[in-house]
């Protein structure tokens, strides 16, 4: 029993929670700015959002009055929410501990990289249709209207440690900045190689990644190493 104890204290983890003004500030900018994928697809960056919130925020043109009316507006809605949010918490929670070790197993041999064994992500919930990721700071979002998270959460994960552990590789090989961010959507295909058994559906991915998808599918059957992966698709791109 303390053996166990001391595995499950210093395994990688996820912990989910929900902050206001994190909530906020990604609502200001699915509302603000326009998507980096799939540009056309508005409804997909903004979710389930209030549509009345959505028109609001849209004729004001000062920004600070902008989040003013966000903030307002989701101090009601927590209020209003607040059991929905803390069962939200906990059924993502349970869901995630049931592969959370063996994810980071698989994780550390896709991506050929050791995770930390103390290392904690903050999965903050959100009222947006878009789910963003901090590197630096190990967060990712996922959204409170979904009944499965899983999905958003080993996607996330794997570009925060994908870019941890080869951004500057990748820099170094001489891929731009949107030929990086291209490779790393696009690695995601990797994720129903590795762990389609896990997932509770299949990663999609974004329609203008799908030929790159494809390509690094061809070369991971090939050989299974993430560095020869990269330099070929390097080659690709």
């Amino acid at each position: 029993m303390g053996l166990f104890n001391y595995i499950i204290e210093f395994m990688a983890k996820v912990i989910f929670e929900y902050d206001i003004n994190q909530d906020a500030q990604n609502i200001f900018r699915v509302i603000t700015t326009e998507p980096i994928f799939d540009k056309d697809n508005i409804k997909r960056v903004l979710g389930k959002l209030d549509a009345d919130l959505i028109a609001k925020v849209k004729k004001e043109n000062d920004a600070n009055n902008q989040k003013i009316i966000i903030g307002d507006y989701l101090k009601d809605f927590y209020l209003k929410n607040k059991a929905l949010i803390d069962s939200k918490i906990i059924s993502f929670g349970e869901k995630w501990e049931k592969i959370n070790q063996v994810y980071f197993e698989r994780l550390s041999f896709l991506l050929n990289v050791k995770i930390e064994e103390n290392i904690s992500y903050k999965a903050y919930l959100t009222s947006a249709g878009s789910c963003p990721f901090n590197v630096s700071e190990k967060w990712f979002m996922v959204r409170i209207t979904d009944e499965e998270v899983n999905n958003v959460a080993v996607h996330e994960i794997m570009h925060i440690e994908f870019i941890r552990a080869y951004g500057y590789f990748c820099k170094n090989l001489g891929l731009s900045p949107k030929q990086f961010g291209d490779l790393k959507e696009g690695l995601t295909v990797l994720l129903n190689e590795e762990m389609g058994d896990i997932l509770a559906r299949p990663d999609y991915g974004y329609e203008e990644h799908q030929l790159i998808r494809q390509k690094i599918k061809e070369i991971w059957h090939e050989k299974k190493d993430i560095r020869y992966l990269i330099e070929q698709m390097v080659k690709f791109l």
